[in-house]
């Protein structure tokens, strides 16, 4: 709890609580960040699972860059928004979730890029299931993210 205590008093920390633009700054980029990579995902997982099949699986790998510069844009202002109230935010339930959720995704989002569409463009069975659960993850991700700010379950 000290470290939490020493987060929210950093300079990072006191920026986004307390200045006028820390908060939005962090926030604006943290919404562009998982738009960007919530999005690349969603795309790639949409496609294993069938939609848009006129698209061949090859040409997705190149949004994979894209993905990582909003991985990194949304590291580093969930990074300063967690400083802004690192104490509150430790000991929300949605945050938690959504923090799950977040590595559940990535980690599905990464095994199909390397074993699918990396691959020789085949897609199993395995493959739609893996890319089905990361739609739910991602989505999962994002309404946890919302409820932060308005689901207090008082632990």
């Amino acid at each position: 709890m000290e470290f939490l205590e020493w987060l929210e008093d950093s300079a990072v920390g006191d920026w986004v609580a307390t200045s006028l633009w820390g908060y939005p700054i962090s926030l604006g980029a943290h919404a562009a960040g998982m738009a960007v990579l919530a999005g690349v995902a969603l795309m790639f997982s949409f496609r294993v699972m069938g939609y848009a099949s006129s698209v061949p699986v090859n040409t997705l790998p190149k949004y994979m860059k894209i993905a990582q510069i909003g991985f990194v844009v949304n590291l580093v202002s969930g990074l300063a928004l967690f400083c802004g109230s690192a104490v509150t935010q430790w000991n929300s339930w949605p945050f938690r979730i959504k923090i799950i959720l977040i590595f559940i995704g990535l980690w599905l989002t990464t095994y199909i890029y390397k074993n699918c569409l990396q691959g020789d463009g085949s897609i199993s069975s395995r493959h739609k299931l893996f890319a089905t659960i990361g739609v739910f993850a991602w989505l999962g991700a994002l309404l946890a993210g919302r409820l932060i700010a308005y689901v207090d379950l008082g632990y």
